[in-house]
């Protein structure tokens, strides 16, 4: 009786001494003998004599530094094991956890930089083995973050469910983070977006959408995320969306894929996807002094074919009788209407059809089909390189009802749609050049405007647009001006455009914006290699919006971008109904000239009566 006693009281103590140890051990178990055939280990940062409470491994150094740290390697089981220790870089997984690459995978970053003590160590039961290692940093280590572990590993079998016999390898590791010192570029990009519409059998109701985009991290710092989605159709309407969780953390270099669904999506032909990323430190994380909202919009197609079907179904009924009874009137009426007549009132029935459908094709064409005619833009400096500021001026000047300006960038790297570099402004915030035509100073070079765009090579041929809006809230452009410059070379330029402007024109529109930078809202272009007003490197902008939301005149492209997606819906509502009132009128066009034909068919097979 005593020793059963004793033996519980040791298994009571025991229980206690596992419950109270640090919360920052990591463990792992495996199959193995003993009482309860289970082995358990684990590793925590240690100090050189005994263990300490640091919940992973954090340093900052310099390229070509050298540190020296331990790590505690436990034994919770009742035999001796013998473990594997070697270092190993970390990803982030799908689910945007954290992980360490496999034993095989030959590492690249910071595990190959660190060299354990001891690759194999033997722990005796119940007890621990302290392990030194060191972290030797290469000079020519790239500035930012670098992430891996430090893992003990123990090789065992086992059997499965079957009865074979399974080989496991059970490893637990202690996060390493490294930050080497530099210049920080915190950023993350949304690529790859993509909606698929899914119908309805209700020719009145509403679908639904998945949503899918990848979430890559192209900077150097590792960053957590606060993400939304939003659907609108072609109408203003706005559908339900799944709420997105936060990224907890996203490693430099890496990305995961995000999928969504949202309900009440409205099919009006032509709807767009907008995804908005916050970026945020991490926990624990220094803050940085600017985290660059990333929003990214693309349309998609949503048909509604179930009410185009039953429409369909609904004009063939009416067909039917409408023919029917035609021909139940002309077989009454044969006797008093000659063949010639009923022919004739068909031709006038078909030309009077063709004529509306032509005219209502004609006047149903949306106002941004009909645009004026543009002009040209010219780019000052005529010779330069991405990182000088850079004006557009125009040969003319705008109609006189314009109110706002807008300009926006396309070429390759940048969106499809364009990415605006100037926001939507009141027409007075700029300066007049000597031939009447605006002078617009870009707020940021263009090594910038790719920087925000997430990419860096500069190439080819980009196109400048420089649109004359009615107002701040009425997309509509009264006249368009339009320049381009090449980049025949590595971070060089010249001006593609060549259009001729007074001399004093030019002059005025030259280097950096001098009376005519935007009023408020803006902030001056940096000098290159210089540091923003705001502290971001390379002169990034600092996202502001007004309180009432709107982005202000001369705001950072990321703000402005948000005036682009509200135009952008504004402009599918156009389409949607473009689209709708064609297919209309095409159909009355069909059905006029079938009316037309038939009328002169049946007159020239009918015989002149002579009446």
């Amino acid at each position: 009786m005593i020793t059963t006693s004793a033996r519980r009281i040791a298994a009571v103590l025991a229980a206690c001494l596992l419950a109270v140890l640090p919360a920052t051990h990591a463990s792992a178990a495996a199959p193995g003998a003993g009482g309860t055939g289970r082995t358990t280990f684990g590793v925590q940062p240690s100090a050189a004599k005994k263990p300490d409470t640091r919940p992973n491994f954090s340093y900052g150094a310099t390229p070509g530094a050298r540190v020296t740290d331990h790590l505690a390697v436990f034994n919770y089981g009742k035999k001796p094991l013998t473990l594997r220790v070697y270092a190993q870089d970390a990803f982030t997984t799908e689910d945007s956890g954290f992980d360490l690459f496999a034993a095989k995978h030959r590492p690249t970053d910071v595990g190959s930089w660190i060299e354990v003590g001891k690759s194999r160590v033997k722990v005796p039961a119940r007890s621990r083995v302290i392990v030194p290692f060191t972290l030797s940093i290469p000079p020519k280590a790239t500035p930012g973050d670098h992430v891996g572990g430090i893992v003990a590993s123990l090789a065992a079998t086992t059997t499965d469910k079957k009865g074979d016999r399974v080989a496991v390898d059970q490893r637990v590791g202690a996060r390493v983070y490294l930050r080497v010192a530099g210049e920080l570029t915190p950023r993350l990009a949304v690529e790859d977006l993509r909606t698929v519409y899914h119908g309805t059998a209700n020719p009145f109701g509403t679908g639904s959408a998945t949503v899918t985009y990848t979430l890559r991290n192209t900077g150097n710092v590792r960053l957590a995320a606060h993400q939304t989605v939003r659907v609108r159709d072609g109408l203003g309407g706005t559908a339900k969306t799944a709420k997105l969780r936060d990224v907890p953390e996203l490693l430099p270099g890496d990305a995961i894929h995000v999928s969504t669904s949202a309900t009440g999506v409205r099919p009006a032909f032509r709807d767009t996807t907008t995804v908005t990323v916050d970026p945020e430190p991490v926990r624990g994380d220094i803050k940085h002094r600017i985290l660059p909202r990333v929003t990214r919009t693309a349309a998609f197609t949503a048909v509604p074919w179930a009410l185009l079907a039953l429409v369909l179904v609904l004009a063939a009924i009416v067909a039917i009788v409408v023919i029917r009874r035609r021909r139940r009137r002309n077989s009454q009426a044969v006797s008093v209407r000659s063949p010639r007549a009923t022919s004739g009132a068909k031709q006038a029935v078909g030309l009077t059809a063709v004529l509306l459908a032509t005219g209502a094709l004609l006047a149903g064409t949306p106002a941004d089909a009909r645009a004026a005619t543009g002009g040209m833009l010219a780019v000052t400096p005529a010779k330069g390189t991405d990182t000088e500021p850079i004006t557009l001026t125009a040969e003319a000047p705008c109609p006189t009802k314009t109110a706002n300006v807008i300009a926006r960038v396309k070429g390759a790297g940048f969106p499809r749609d364009g990415q605006i570099v100037v926001g939507n402004a009141p027409l007075s915030t700029y300066a007049k050049a000597s031939g009447g035509g605006l002078a617009i100073p870009l707020i940021y070079t263009m090594k910038d405007y790719a920087n925000i765009a997430g990419f860096t090579d500069l190439r080819g041929t980009y196109t400048f647009t420089v649109s004359c809006l009615k107002g701040a809230f009425d997309p509509t452009s009264l006249k368009d001006f339009t320049g381009s410059l090449d980049f025949e070379r590595k971070n060089a330029y010249r001006d593609g455009t060549k259009v001729a402007l007074p001399k004093a024109a030019e002059g005025t529109s030259g280097g950096a914006p001098a009376t005519g930078a935007p009023a408020t809202g803006g902030t001056a272009a940096p000098a290159p290699g210089q540091q923003g007003q705001q502290g971001q490197p390379n002169g990034l902008p600092v996202p502001a919006e007004t309180p009432s939301g709107s982005a202000p005149a001369g705001s950072a492209p990321l703000d402005a971008a948000r005036a682009g997606a509200a135009e952008d819906s504004t402009g599918s509502s156009l389409t949607a109904w473009a689209v709708s009132g064609f297919g209309v009128c095409l159909l009355a066009l069909v059905a006029g000239v079938a009316l037309w034909a038939r009328g002169r068919r049946a007159g020239a097979e009918r015989p002149d009566t002579g009446e």
